[in-house]
Formats: structure tokens, sequence, C-alpha cells
């Protein structure tokens, strides 16, 4: 094994810009949220409301807007192992929003979008325009399309293998467990057999980091 404490000048050293690089395993899961009412079905939920001509119908689509933004951020952090921080610590929206720009989940194209957005979702006495509306769920589907291969099909485990090197190491996003595990490998009776080396919880200073360089193996699927 390269490396044998996992730190993140190691890991960085290991990964560089993911050239020579792929991944000899990986495996799959669609993100199991806890929310009975899914971001899809809020956005659903505003187009039905844009489309239906009621008195109320714009100020409803524009909420529905809101939830299906304020949804996909908790199923977000969920998904990465920090959802019951961001309760215990009750983090705000611009607060989620930074964290997940951190990792580079959203890019500064739609992060400046979304706060815009957001401003107007926060006007919630006056009755917003028809055009403001749909320029809003514009962009929360462009955030819920850009986003959702995070929470299905989404990269839980891997074993990234250098080809230069010659070195691997196994790495696993626990996301219920709220930690990241490195595991170092050996081969073992033509075996291979996984010890843990490190696991990385949200309480750590360096969790975000962990995260960055996991989320950028999503490339190398």
């Amino acid at each position: 094994m390269f490396m044998e404490d996992f730190s993140i000048k190691s890991l960085k050293e290991f990964t560089g810009n993911f050239k020579g690089i792929h991944l000899d395993t990986w495996d799959n899961e669609d993100i199991d949220v806890p929310f009975e009412i899914t971001p899809r079905q809020f956005l659903q939920f505003a187009e039905y409301d844009l489309n239906n001509r009621y008195e109320h119908h714009l100020v409803n689509s524009l909420s529905n807007i809101k939830r299906t933004i304020d949804c996909q951020l908790d199923s977000l952090l969920f998904g990465f192992g920090l959802f019951q921080k961001s309760k215990k610590e009750r983090w705000n929206f611009p607060k989620k929003v930074d964290t997940l720009s951190q990792v580079g989940i959203i890019s500064p194209r739609i992060l400046e979008k979304i706060n815009q957005k957001r401003n107007l979702l926060e006007h919630e006495y006056r009755t917003p325009e028809k055009g403001q509306v749909e320029d809003a769920l514009d962009v929360a589907t462009l955030f819920i399309a850009y986003t959702e291969k995070f929470l299905f099909n989404a990269l839980t485990e891997c074993r990234p293998f250098h080809d230069i090197k010659e070195d691997a190491f196994e790495v696993e996003l626990d996301y219920k467990g709220s930690k990241i595990i490195f595991f170092d490998t050996e081969l073992k009776n033509n075996k291979l057999t996984k010890v843990i080396k490190k696991e990385v919880t949200p309480d750590s200073d360096q969790y975000l980091e962990y995260l960055s360089l996991f989320i950028g193996l999503y490339k190398l699927k």
C-alpha cells in the first residue's frame, strides 16, 4: 500500500489530477432518503400549480419550488452523511448551499442562480409574476437534473487503482453511518481481504476535504 495514514496530503498525491487512475471495482445504489415527499414530487406540484389558473396558483407554485430546492439540498446532505450534523447545528439555506459548493456538488453558475431565485422565494407576502415563477421553476428543474446523479445510482464504494504506481486502495461512503471509510487491501489465499485503516466523520475538520476527494472519483465511473 502506498500509504498508511490516508491523510489528505497522501490521498491528493495519489489521485493528483486523476490521470492514470481508474476504478477497478465500484458499487452504486439509490440513496434511501428519509423523506415522505421527494424533490421530484414537489417539482410536479409546482408545475401543476403554475399551469392551473386558480386564484393563488402562482403563490402555491413558488412555495413548492422552494420546497423542491430545500428537499433536494437535504437529500444531498443525507447522501453525503451530513444531514444529522446540519440538523444538530441548524444550518440555514446559505450554509447548506455553501457546504455543497465547497465539495464540488453545485457549480458557481447554478449557485448564483439558486441564490437569486431564493431572494424571490423569501418575498412570501407579495404575489409573484408568472415570468418570475417560470424562471424559478427552470432553475429548480436544472438543479434537480444536475444533482440527481448523487442520489440515484450513486457511488458508495470503489477501488481506485493507479496505473503508474501500480497501487490501489478502497474507500466507502457510509452515508447512513455518516462516515468515510478507507481500507487497505491484501491478497491472501487468492482472496482480497479488506482491513479498515481510517474512518472520517463529519465531526472532523477535514471531512469536507475527504468528501470532495471521494466526489472526484465520480468522473472515473
